[in-house]
């Protein structure tokens, strides 16, 4: 698409809402107050990209960002939405500087930060690879993260001790994956450990025998040249 193409879509656009007439595909359609304000964004934050040529990426940045702020404002399950919305578009992202483009500038055109949208993200590629059942997932968008971080035999043993429901809070996710963490003493050679432990222990102790043997000798070096008439301090 050529720049003077890009140059229409966006003057195009440039109003309270798409024109009726416009006989531009129906997608536009859809695309509600979009104000210079949000056009000057996306120039801005895309600036130096091939997107703003693109007439399909334009509008895809444009309908994600509308679908980001609507779901934004309702039910409390609405960072699935989110993070399948924005999922899509990083999909759709063709190169390396639009993708950085996108995250470094994330702030200017969605109502949320790109660290908690990357949650959100996470939460929605978990249900959409059918590792997390959209049904059980935690209410909170936080908690939802901790179980969407569970590899699969994790989610289970989280499933099978009722952790896996809209009521799991964060912190008993975070208190489970800790434990997941901490070695399990019945898999743990302890008697290797605790020979180990001895060696480690002799070990210490011929240094410390070999650090104070070294002291002992520096300051027998230091009473010699003491006593030594002929000593120069001129090296």
């Amino acid at each position: 698409m050529s720049a003077r193409a890009s140059k229409r879509l966006l003057a195009a656009l440039d109003t309270d809402e798409a024109p009726p007439a416009d006989t531009r595909p129906v997608e536009l359609e859809r695309l509600v107050a979009v104000s210079e304000d949000v056009l000057t964004t996306i120039r801005d934050v895309f600036a130096g990209t091939d997107l703003l040529n693109d007439e399909v990426m334009v509008r895809a940045v444009i309908e994600t960002r509308h679908e980001v702020e609507h779901s934004w404002g309702n039910a409390k399950r609405s960072f699935i939405e989110i993070g399948r919305s924005l999922n899509r578009l990083d999909r759709m992202m063709r190169t390396r500087a639009e993708r950085q483009a996108l995250k470094t500038g994330f702030e200017q055109l969605f109502p949320v930060s790109e660290s908690i949208a990357s949650q959100f993200r996470a939460v929605a590629l978990a249900i959409d690879d059918g590792r997390l059942p959209e049904d059980a997932c935690p209410a909170s968008y936080s908690a939802a993260y901790q179980a969407a971080l569970l590899e699969p035999h994790e989610l289970e043993a989280a499933r099978s001790r009722g952790l896996i429901s809209p009521t799991t809070s964060r912190s008993a996710l975070i208190a489970f994956r800790k434990q997941l963490a901490a070695p399990n003493l019945s898999q743990v050679d302890v008697g290797a450990l605790r020979a180990e432990a001895r060696r480690l222990d002799a070990r210490l102790e011929r240094l410390r025998e070999e650090i104070a043997g070294i002291e002992a000798r520096k300051i027998e070096i230091a009473r010699i040249l003491d006593a030594d008439p002929d000593r120069s301090d001129a090296h």
